[in-house]
C-alpha cells in the first residue's frame, strides 16, 4: 500500500494532482530521504511545499506542473513509502 494521498488542488485556476504525505522531522532517515527528493526535483518543473503541522510533523505536498513521468513516480513512491514507515 502506498503511503501518500492524492489530492486535487486548484492553483491559479488550474487543477493539479498533488501527492501529500507526512514526515517526522525528528527522524534523520526520513529527513535524508526528503533531501533526496528535493535534490531530484531541483532543476525540474516539479514543486514541493512543506506545511508544518507542529514542531515534529509536517505535511509535504509534491506536484508537477503537468504530470509525473513513470520514472518520477517510481522514484517518489519508493522514497515516500520509506519516509512514512
Amino acid at each position: 500500500m502506498d503511503k501518500y494521498e492524492i489530492e486535487v488542488l486548484e492553483i491559479k485556476g488550474e487543477k493539479i494532482e498533488t501527492w501529500k504525505f507526512k514526515i517526522n522531522t525528528d527522524n534523520k532517515d526520513s529527513v535524508k530521504l526528503l533531501k533526496e527528493i528535493v535534490d531530484y526535483i531541483n532543476g525540474t518543473n516539479l514543486k514541493l511545499v512543506i506545511d508544518p503541522i507542529d514542531e515534529i510533523f509536517a505535511n509535504i505536498y509534491l506536484y508537477p506542473q503537468d504530470i509525473f513521468t513513470p520514472i518520477d513516480k517510481d522514484f517518489f513512491i519508493e522514497r515516500i513509502n520509506k519516509i512514512v514507515e
